[in-house]
């Protein structure tokens, strides 16, 4: 009887043993075909997520069409927070550089819009995307002239390099006599231009332009600006910024909307392409929630942008450039 016992606890030792194999084995392979179906989801995921559209853009010897390398993505989406809520209570719904995921452009919560497909623009004047980004030290012989949003990247970006010749409700029309404060004095945008000579000029004027009518006008009166800007700096590559777009829920004035945004930058592009010496900047490939309006949340008033959309613009300007 004791051996038939000492056979009977053996026999259940020896089922316990497998009984616990069992279990551990059938952990092991279902976490490994998990890790395995998490792994080609997150692959096709990833691929799914890069912008596709292409890029207009004039390279030094003037060629254009230049096609938007997926690459752009991780050089754009660099130093921007992953987070939900901005430092200074903006939303960021920037997913990576040039492809938004906006609550205002999504339906059922599933629609994607890609930005710098929406926002293409077949055009030789377009700057197009290079390789490899530049550093801060690009700007160091840069001015960069325009208006309050101009003066919210200068204090935002984190940019370390560059001149800013800036004031709060500046426009193209009245840029001869706006004043702007130095070190050295007050004195307009031509006066600064008109010492040291820079090896690049960035503008970003327009916005306080929207009302002005008609636009045929607007045309004559930027490339006024622009034909003066080259007689003082001859040698400078003007990189003409496009106006962002606004969020036109939080904007109380009326005239400030985005079908004048459209007009002021295709008269822009169009100033770009009769002036050789001037390349337009396409900032709302990366601003825009792929349906020509601002990303929503990316500004507390509509116009002026978070830090993080001031820094994923950094980073555009860093790859988008002449050779």
């Amino acid at each position: 009887k004791r051996r038939r016992r000492q056979d009977m606890m053996v026999l259940r030792l020896l089922v316990l043993v497998v009984l616990v194999l069992v279990v551990f084995e059938g952990r092991l392979i279902r976490t490994m075909f998990t890790q395995s179906n998490d792994t080609s989801d997150d692959l096709y995921s990833s691929g799914s997520n890069l912008a596709q559209g292409n890029m207009g853009g004039s390279g030094a010897d003037g060629s254009g069409g230049n096609a938007l390398l997926t690459s752009e993505t991780d050089f754009l989406a660099d130093d921007v927070s992953d987070s939900s809520d901005t430092a200074d209570g903006g939303s960021a719904d920037v997913a990576l550089a040039g492809l938004t995921i906006s609550s205002s452009a999504q339906t059922g919560g599933s629609s994607v819009s890609s930005a710098a497909e929406a926002e293409y623009i077949d055009s030789p004047a377009v700057v197009p995307f290079q390789t490899p980004a530049m550093d801060d030290s690009y700007f160091s012989d840069a001015v960069f002239i325009g208006d309050s949003r101009m003066e919210g990247f200068r204090n935002t970006s984190g940019i370390t390099q560059g001149t800013f010749l800036t004031s709060v409700g500046m426009t193209l029309t009245s840029i001869s006599d706006t004043k702007i404060q130095t070190s050295d004095g007050n004195i307009t945008v031509y006066q600064g231009l008109s010492g040291i000579q820079y090896g690049k000029i960035y503008l970003m004027l327009g916005t306080n332009d929207l009302g002005f009518y008609p636009m045929e006008e607007f045309l004559v009166t930027a490339e006024s600006v622009f034909e003066q800007f080259h007689k003082l700096q001859p040698n400078a590559i003007i990189y003409i910024c496009s106006v962002i777009y606004v969020e036109e829920s939080k904007v109380v004035t009326d005239y400030v909307n985005n079908e004048n945004v459209i007009a002021v930058n295709q008269n822009l592009v169009k100033a770009c392409e009769d002036l050789p010496y001037c390349h337009y900047v396409n900032l709302n490939e990366i601003l825009s929630d792929g349906y020509h309006s601002l990303i929503s949340g990316a500004s507390q008033d509509g116009v002026h942008l978070y830090a993080d959309y001031s820094k994923l613009m950094l980073n555009y300007l860093k790859t988008h450039y002449l050779v």
